[in-house]
């Protein structure tokens, strides 16, 4: 008997729901069904789920993070990298492709480059035990040292200068360690009479005093001076500074001298921080008088009087504030005395007058 179009079709489609409705119980059968088993007949352990879900992200030795999360590792890894370029352009000739200040030029300079590998800094705002600030590197990219191969750099854009500071604190392994013990030694605002004639009389004494004449000399020029050469930290040969002419290295605003008696400058010159400049007195200043001429002597007479007598009254009668406050004072009386050995027509020479030749008339 002839089926109808009609009827055919509504066989195939039952047919078609029966197939679909048997291939869904035989998955849910075999979803249900007994689990594998190994070789040996035993079931096969099901996989643990973690406990952590986020170990779920980790692949290998990577692992996922929120967007964010290590920013701070982002941004110095950036600045690294942009600095590295930085010194290419800039540094790399003097001191190095590894930061030990053997580039290429540095055969040719009698000041070699500082070796960034070492960790020592002459130009620092800290103690000399500690790293420098980064904003002591500034301070030279932007202004350069004077009478070395060093240029200031101060048309460099500023994310330059930040960016290859952080790319030489990559030469030093232990920066990251050290950077917490780091020092700060306060400088204060100078004070607003350093050209007066007794502050720069008590300065001279404060000089000779702390044996400044010993590298420098008995008039700031190397006269008279003991110790005239000596090996620094990278084992070049260095001299004592001469006061009464070209510029100072660290700096030659008031504060720049303060800072750098105070901080001393790492393997050349111990500093001179603390209570050290208040043990100027009248006593101990009477050994000096054969160093310099009688008038000069009997001109420094006149301010002798505002030392303390003896190293006894220093350390013994006088209150650690005292102590402290007179230091102060005696440092601010020595920038006065650097700096009038070096106006264009020296302070010093209106104020010792006809004495200015410190080694005239030497007492025998």
């Amino acid at each position: 008997m002839r089926r109808s179009v009609g009827e055919v079709r509504r066989a195939w489609t039952r047919a078609g729901l029966l197939l679909l409705a048997g291939g869904a119980l035989f998955g849910m059968l075999y979803a249900a069904g007994p689990a594998q088993t190994s070789d040996e007949g035993e079931a096969a352990p099901e996989a643990a789920a973690p406990a952590d879900p986020s170990e779920s992200l980790r692949y290998r030795k990577w692992e996922t993070h929120e967007p964010g999360a290590i920013a701070d590792y982002n941004r110095r890894t950036n600045l690294v990298q942009r600095g590295h370029d930085v010194y290419l352009k800039y540094c790399v000739g003097c001191h190095g492709e590894s930061g030990d200040g053997m580039g290429p030029a540095a055969a040719r300079l009698q000041t070699k480059p500082r070796d960034f590998t070492s960790g020592i800094y002459k130009f620092r705002s800290t103690d000399s035990g500690s790293l420098p600030l980064e904003l002591d590197i500034y301070r030279i990219i932007n202004s350069g040292l004077a009478r070395v191969s060093m240029p200031a750099f101060p048309l460099m854009p500023e994310s330059e200068k930040v960016a290859v500071i952080e790319y030489l604190k990559t030469f030093y392994p232990r920066w990251e360690d050290e950077k917490d013990q780091r020092v700060v030694v306060p400088v204060p605002r100078a004070p607003g009479d350093l050209d007066d004639p007794d502050r720069i009389l008590r300065g001279r004494v404060v000089y000779m005093e702390m044996q400044c004449n010993q590298c420098h000399g008995v008039d700031g020029g190397g006269t008279g001076a003991t110790r005239t050469e000596y090996i620094d930290a990278w084992g070049n040969e260095q001299k004592p500074f001469n006061f009464t002419r070209g510029s100072l290295k660290g700096g030659n605003d008031p504060e720049d001298i303060y800072r750098t008696f105070h901080t001393g400058l790492r393997s050349i010159m111990p500093s001179y921080g603390g209570e050290t400049l208040a043990g100027a007195t009248a006593q101990t200043f009477e050994t000096r008088r054969g160093m310099i001429s009688e008038g000069e002597f009997e001109q420094l007479l006149t301010v002798l009087d505002q030392f303390p007598a003896s190293p006894d009254v220093v350390y013994t009668e006088m209150t650690e504030r005292d102590r402290l406050d007179l230091a102060e004072r005696n440092s601010w009386d020595l920038v006065a005395y650097i700096q009038s050995l070096r106006t264009t027509i020296s302070t010093a020479d209106a104020v010792f007058g006809p004495n200015r030749n410190f080694l005239e008339e030497r007492n025998d």
